[in-house]
């Protein structure tokens, strides 16, 4: 997927997030921290995305490599503002939890999608 195409679909994609985040928060009381985590999940897929295409342009190994390199990144700084989250929040709500999970969830998606778009063109390759 090309940067320019990838952008674009990056913000209809958290367009839509952002929707179903505004009519979630609407019914239900969630912290407001769910727009940070949102904004913060937004960071991470364009770094991940960077990564990754850097790994594109190179040999099949060193795509391969960055893209695992690149999935263990964005688990562990996914999990660690959630564990800061435990740790200094006085609220503990688990509605949060399950939004930024939520978040997590669908940005991890997308990413996969974005590289399966990217895999499909070497598929049609005849093998060697």
């Amino acid at each position: 997927m090309k940067k320019q195409k990838f952008y674009s679909t990056l913000i209809l994609f958290t367009i839509i997030i952002a929707l179903i985040l505004l009519i979630i928060q609407s019914k239900h009381d969630i912290s407001q921290l769910i727009w940070v985590a949102l904004l913060y999940f937004i960071f991470l897929t364009i770094v991940v995305y960077i990564v990754t295409q850097s790994g594109l342009k190179k040999d099949n190994k060193t795509f391969i490599t960055r893209t695992y390199g690149a999935i263990g990144i964005r688990f562990l700084f996914s999990l660690f503002p959630l564990l800061i989250y435990f740790i200094f929040s006085t609220q503990k709500q688990l509605s949060f939890v399950l939004v930024y999970m939520f978040l997590y969830f669908f940005y991890t998606s997308f990413e996969i999608y974005c590289l399966v778009v990217n895999l499909r063109p070497d598929s049609k390759k005849p093998t060697e």
